[in-house]
């Protein structure tokens, strides 16, 4: 009891020191940490490392869309801090009273640093103190990953000497926050990668999916290289990952009816699948994951045209079960009738994490990349045969056809996740033929509010495909942290 009582104190510890406070001044580490045990119960507090509050991929790509009619009609729908985002605003982001996936993410880092300050100096058995210090790598290796991919430039050898992180390395409040390079920042991800490596679990605990194990790593690692350019590297790892016995597709056709709920003035039902009521308590032990991490977002997803264009809606099961016709009727939308994207825990949690079905997807683009058409469809279908009602397999007839095949099934299974990832790295590759260009037409927003009255469009430039750091964390570093160049 003493043991889980001392564990919590420490948790509470690291919530309660305050967001900005992870770099910019001594965080509370007065509590005594005298085991192995008090730091596992750190590393096991999966409602810490599991979430990403995450803005910029629920409301900046071309997955989401809010419709002038649908926003003029019903402007209190929508957050106007979320629209912010949807606009990608250089000024409105950077002022925001504070930025949740940047503050998150450094809560992760500082909580990493500490078991990894305290593992050599506490008692306990030797071969859990090789599983924490593997996972306090992992858990800052991947935090890391996603801040580098929202604020620093896209992966790429001509940017490798831009901006990259402020990397904090231990707890020590006077560390330097300067900003490294791209080059050094993702040097130091590869290298907690590695660290973690040692851990001796190979396969994912179907208990604790929040922990590391050898194949939760091969699974980043195929994140890693293909985003890196290097695609036979993200082929080996990506086989090395499908040989979990653990992390296993889901067959869509499985998942059972879940709540109906109906409306009046005018009469509506919506029905929804059994995920849409799943808590942290099922959706945390999703057989897929290789490692738990969900994108919150406590709004609510419109999705856009073209990705809901993109779907077989006859038999695609993900489309059937996700998208909710009409869905805006919980948020008292009635006129236009707007579909809603849902998927765990009323819509609000969407995996982000590494999963069999990202795995399978990122072997196949790394083989279409390298023209091996064949191969890379039939993994691509692997997963498609889990998905659809009726299957129908991928085709493609050379290999800029099965690039483009693999990229669509890739935005029809991972929407409001990885698709801000994929439009950054697609946009500096060395082939044009995947660019993607984000337009919203919306109307004029400024600081104070949003006139209906005066149409806008907005493009998503190179520049602002680096999400501005928030003015508060610019301030509070005393000119350390430099903002991105716009």
């Amino acid at each position: 009891m003493k043991m889980k009582k001392t564990a919590w104190i420490i948790a509470a510890a690291i919530t309660l020191a305050g967001c900005k406070k992870y770099l910019a001044e001594e965080p509370n580490k007065q509590v005594s940490i005298k085991t192995v045990s008090q730091l596992e119960a750190l590393v096991d507090n999966a409602p810490l490392f599991a979430y990403e509050t995450n803005q910029t991929a629920s409301f900046s790509t071309d997955d989401y869309e809010i419709g002038k009619d649908l926003y003029r009609l019903n402007p209190g729908a929508f957050n106007f801090n979320g629209l912010q985002y949807y606009i990608n605003s250089v000024d409105g982001v950077a002022s925001l009273a504070s930025d949740d996936l940047w503050n998150g993410e450094y809560k992760k880092i500082f909580t990493a640093n500490l078991v990894l300050d305290n593992i050599d100096k506490v008692t306990g058995d030797d071969a859990a103190r090789a599983r924490v210090k593997a996972d306090a790598h992992f858990i800052r290796a991947m935090s890391y990953w996603v801040l580098a991919n929202y604020y620093c430039a896209p992966y790429s050898e001509g940017n490798l000497q831009s901006m990259g992180l402020p990397l904090k390395k231990t707890i020590e409040y006077k560390e330097s926050l300067s900003r490294t390079t791209l080059k050094e920042t993702y040097d130091f991800i590869l290298g907690d990668i590695t660290e973690a490596e040692k851990v001796a679990y190979d396969d994912v605990d179907p208990r604790r999916a929040w922990r590391v194990s050898k194949k939760a790593i091969a699974a980043f690692r195929s994140r890693y290289f293909l985003f890196t350019g290097d695609y036979p590297k993200a082929v080996e790892q990506a086989d090395l990952a499908l040989q979990s016995s653990t992390a296993r597709l889901v067959d869509f056709k499985t998942i059972k009816p879940g709540i109906s709920r109906n409306y009046s003035n005018p009469a509506a039902t919506l029905r929804y699948s059994e995920l849409f009521t799943w808590t942290a308590l099922n959706f945390l032990y999703w057989q897929e994951m290789y490692y738990c991490r969900y994108t919150y977002n406590r709004s609510w997803y419109t999705p856009s045209t073209s990705l809901m264009n993109s779907y077989d809606t006859a038999n695609d099961l993900r489309y059937k079960l996700l998208f909710i016709p009409n869905g805006g009727r919980e948020f008292s939308i009635v006129t236009p009738a707007t579909t809603r994207y849902t998927f765990f825990n009323t819509g609000y949690y969407v995996p982000a994490g590494f999963t069999r079905a990202e795995v399978l997807l990122n072997k196949a683009e790394a083989l279409a990349r390298q023209g091996n058409t064949g191969a890379a469809l039939e993994a691509a279908n692997i997963l498609r045969g889990s998905r659809m009602s009726t299957y129908v397999p991928l085709t493609a007839n050379s290999k800029e056809d099965a690039i483009k095949q693999v990229l669509a099934e890739r935005r029809r299974e991972l929407p409001f996740a990885m698709r801000w990832y994929d439009i950054r790295r697609f946009s500096v590759n060395d082939y044009t033929g995947d660019d993607i260009k984000v337009v919203r037409e919306f109307y004029n927003m400024t600081a104070t509010g949003i006139d209906v009255n005066t149409p806008q469009t907005y493009t998503l430039d190179a520049r602002r495909m680096l999400v501005p750091i928030n003015t508060v964390e610019i301030n509070s570093s005393n000119g350390q942290i430099l903002q991105n160049p716009y």
